[in-house]
């Protein structure tokens, strides 16, 4: 499942007629947008030696950097207890536009994890976000999305209405909850180990972690991409936008958190599995491009009576705390397994500006969350983008010297290629059409390809109508990107191949004509779905399709 073999032919057509006014598509709506981040957003959070939030202060009264180098802070104001106190006048295109006086509302989303959370942990948690719901502001709102390993589901669209919120979360806590089934995982690889060191079984014991660790790295993988989609599919929302993000327990480094052992990361050859650091560093890097602040919830709590990340405390940990440091994950690291899923919390809020609710805070997560965002100075800066994929650092300090500042610490200059391809893996999660139009597929016979895999023969029609074909020295021509996602039942995923498709003739193609595109892939003999979009780099528009496979009765 971590790689498809794709074979593809290069396509040519026999047209005879001009294709008339297709200009790119800038919006791809809700779902299936290429984000357009024109203006950088900081939320920052101001507080004096006695850790109170300090108000009146102006824009001369901070300093920001990007890449260490000063830059100028384009729009500015201050939001106190949910209101504006002041403003930037002739604020910066694409700036949160608030005035003096006004109410500014937040957005929060919802991220619930029912494929590492247990059922009871989630209805603790969701309760108390229920009870807490009359302390919103008149402007707050909120949605609810839910992950069960395989399908993102909105479990409710934005709304203020306190009384359909709730009625949300109660539907959210009647859904499955599969942490019991992860569990079960981790004590049959300790099973497993037990009966090694007793002889009852020839195995090795590295081939027994890497077993494990390969799973577990796709599943915690799988789940915070799915929060990334989750945040990405609901980019388009008013005011601040923060993440609540509920987490039944994503250890960052996997060999650790099965053997206790730090070294053991580094003994263990990094190419046997994927770590899922890269994911939840594309997740703070999604955060703070489209200005959200994450608020990671342990689901949990507290599990064992031992020295926790947090330092034991039942408290909010975020930059100002000064509990860890984010870059080497040093501290705590001899805590054991309850460190471990407590670290990328630590991190992701540390990166995006927000706190961390551990232990037994996860049941005041609401009444903080609120009390945090209401206070705060939002600074604007439009960076040049350049789609390099180059990652920033952001700085934001203060020129008194006896405050603290808290806020997003970078953002990452998405290529159009990269987002191009985290589309396709939110189009595989949250199972909505990618685009304006569909991909008409035909699967083949599946043939035998070895010990428990396939080749599936695959072709489907490329409506010229739908794409740009641009004059070139021979004629005509379209540059196209197939990319080919892939999901089992168990939530494991294939990387992203990225196929370049040349669909050219010699004149123009008629009104309707089409082409044909035959391929095929190397696959699991498992229940799978597929994702298959093409993706036109001219017109900026997709087609694409979801095929549920099911070769287990060959």
């Amino acid at each position: 499942m971590r790689s498809i073999l794709i074979t593809c032919l290069l396509l040519y057509f026999c047209p005879t007629q001009a294709l008339q006014g297709q200009e790119p598509d800038q919006s791809l709506g809700a779902f299936g947008e290429v984000i357009d981040v024109r203006v950088l957003n900081l939320e920052v959070a101001v507080t004096d030696k006695n850790g109170q939030s300090v108000s009146g202060l102006q824009a001369e009264d901070f300093r920001l950097f990007v890449d260490g180098e000063s830059v100028p802070i384009e729009y500015f104001s201050e939001i106190r207890q949910g209101v504006a106190k002041s403003s930037t006048p002739g604020a910066i295109a694409a700036a949160p536009q608030v005035t003096p006086g006004e109410v500014a509302g937040t957005s929060f989303l919802l991220f619930v994890d029912n494929f590492f959370g247990h059922a009871r942990d989630r209805k603790v948690v969701l309760q108390e976000i229920i009870d807490g719901l009359p302390e919103m502001g008149p402007k707050d709102r909120m949605a609810v999305v839910a992950f069960n390993g395989r399908q993102l589901d909105l479990v409710g669209d934005w709304s203020g209405s306190p009384g359909a919120i709730a009625n949300t979360l109660r539907t959210a806590m009647e859904q499955p909850a599969f942490g019991l089934q992860r569990r079960g995982e981790l004590g049959q690889y300790e099973a497993q180990l037990a009966t090694l060191n007793s002889g009852l079984i020839e195995e090795s014991s590295r081939n027994i972690l890497v077993q494990y660790v390969t799973k577990l790295s796709r599943q915690v993988g799988t789940v915070v991409k799915a929060a990334t989609t989750a945040m990405r599919t609901m980019a388009s929302t008013p005011g601040r936008k923060v993440l609540l993000l509920t987490s039944g327990g994503w250890p960052d480094e996997p060999v650790t958190y099965a053997t206790g052992n730090p070294s053991n990361a580094q003994i263990l050859d990094r190419s046997l599995y994927t770590s899922p650091k890269n994911a939840l560093r594309d997740l703070a890097d999604t955060a703070n491009l489209l200005g959200y602040t994450i608020y990671p919830i342990d689901l949990a709590g507290k599990q064992s009576g031992g020295p926790t990340a947090a330092e034991g405390g039942d408290r909010a940990v975020g930059a100002a705390a000064g509990a860890f440091d984010p870059a080497t994950s040093a501290f705590g690291r001899t805590g054991g397994r309850e460190n471990e899923v407590e670290l990328p919390l630590l991190v992701l809020a540390e990166k995006t500006g927000g706190l961390a609710m551990l232990n037994g805070l996860r049941q005041a997560a609401i009444q903080e969350t609120l009390q945090d965002t209401g206070n705060y100075y939002w600074l604007g800066y439009a960076p040049t983008w350049e789609r390099n994929d180059e990652q920033h650092e952001v700085r934001v300090e203060t020129v008194r010297k006896d405050l603290k500042s808290r806020s997003r610490q970078g953002f990452k200059d998405l290529s159009r290629q990269t987002e191009v391809t985290m589309l396709v893996e939110s189009n595989l999660l949250f199972s909505t059409p990618l685009g304006d139009h569909s991909l008409d597929v035909t699967l083949g016979n599946p043939k035998r390809a070895g010990r428990r895999k396939i080749e599936l023969p695959i072709s489907f029609k490329v409506p010229l109508d739908n794409i740009v074909m641009l004059p070139v020295a021979r004629g005509f021509e379209a540059k196209l990107e197939l990319r080919v996602a892939v999901m089992g039942e168990d939530g494991d995923r294939s990387e992203i191949p990225i196929i370049p498709v040349n669909i050219g003739g010699k004149t123009r193609p008629a009104a309707g004509a089409y082409a044909v595109y035959e391929t095929s892939l190397k696959l699991r003999k498992a229940k799978q779905r597929l994702a298959l979009a093409l993706y036109d780099v001219a017109g900026e528009q997709f087609l694409s399709t979801l095929v549920e496979f099911d070769p287990t009765s060959l």
